[in-house]
Order: structure tokens, then C-alpha cells, then sequence
């Protein structure tokens, strides 16, 4: 009962990344997990855009929006992951107030699948949303969410040393009490 699954346990943010590019068939797999997530109305508000390595051309567009700090260590990921919502309902009129939270759950459903296949993830938020929305040509009717690296683990001495510092550093999460509440 006090056990935590492993891929939750062991997942962290990974700087540390082998450039090496990810099979199609562990893609999908990755993908369909996150397509399991639970939305409002069912309606999967979420969308993926994978820019695999093997897509040097597309691989390199994402990278390139990234912040530099970024891009210093992404390089080496085995892909990009652009995830965006869609703003609207597509089964009832207007606004999907929940459509980030929906696509929060099928990105934590992606990186946990990830996880259990050997792959580690780092999420940025650090990047140019006008010029992702501009090469992946995303309308106004999606919010573009994060951008994910995702790939095999790298080796650590490969980083700079101040993002070797931040990679060797111990996991740190609030104390529980910090973000639970129970009435």
C-alpha cells in the first residue's frame, strides 16, 4: 500500500541525453499511453508534434525556438515534443476551460510511458511560442502547452558543468503538506 510506482518514483527532469533518434513503434506507444488520459466531454483536447532526430530539418526548427540554456543540453535529445490543447469544445459549444488541465494528464501519461520504457523527459517552458506556432502552424484555437525532450539517458559528463551540477543534484518535491490539503 505505501508503495509508489516506480516510474513515478524514479521520474526527474533529464538534462543528460544520448543523441540517438527514437523507433517509430516506441513513439506510438509512448502516445497511446497519453491518449488513455481522462478529458472532459472525452474530447482529447491534446495534441503531440514530435520532431524525431531522424527529421534533422524538423528536429532542428523546434530546437532552434528553444532559450539557449536550453538548447545546450536538448541538442542531444532523441526528439522534441511540442504538446499544445485545442481552446474549444468540438461535441458542445464554446470554451474548454479544462483543456490544459486534459493536457496535463496526457503529458504526465506520456512521460510516465516513457519512463517505464527506458526514456527520460525534461519539460521546458523556456521557449519562442510565436515562432513554434508559426513553424508547426498552430492556429489561434490551440495553446501551445510545453516542449518535452525526450530520448535515452546521455552521459553526464558531456553537459556543462553548471547543468552537471543541476543534473547530479538530489530530486528536492515541497513537503506534502505544502500541497495537500484534507478536509
Amino acid at each position: 500500500m505505501n508503495e509508489i510506482i516506480p516510474s513515478i518514483q524514479q521520474r526527474r527532469s533529464a538534462m543528460a541525453f544520448s543523441p540517438e533518434s527514437i523507433p517509430q513503434d516506441h513513439l506510438l506507444q509512448i502516445f497511446r499511453a497519453a491518449s488513455l488520459a481522462p478529458s472532459a466531454y472525452n474530447e482529447q483536447p491534446w495534441l503531440f508534434v514530435v520532431a524525431n532526430r531522424i527529421n534533422t530539418e524538423a528536429f532542428n526548427r523546434v530546437l532552434n525556438t528553444l532559450a539557449p540554456g536550453n538548447q545546450d543540453w536538448a541538442k542531444n535529445a532523441g526528439a522534441l515534443v511540442v504538446s499544445a490543447a485545442r481552446k474549444n469544445y468540438t461535441k458542445v459549444e464554446g470554451n474548454n476551460y479544462y483543456a490544459l488541465h486534459d493536457l496535463g494528464m496526457a503529458t504526465a501519461m506520456f512521460l510516465l510511458q516513457a519512463q517505464s520504457m527506458g526514456y527520460v523527459t525534461h519539460m521546458m517552458g523556456g521557449f519562442n511560442h510565436n515562432e513554434i506556432r508559426k513553424i508547426l502552424e498552430l492556429d489561434d484555437s490551440f495553446e501551445i502547452g510545453a516542449v518535452t525532450a525526450l530520448g535515452k539517458p546521455g552521459k553526464v559528463d558531456n553537459l556543462s558543468p553548471q547543468n552537471k551540477q543541476r543534473e547530479l543534484s538530489p530530486r528536492s518535491r515541497l513537503e506534502i503538506e505544502k500541497v495537500l490539503r484534507i478536509l
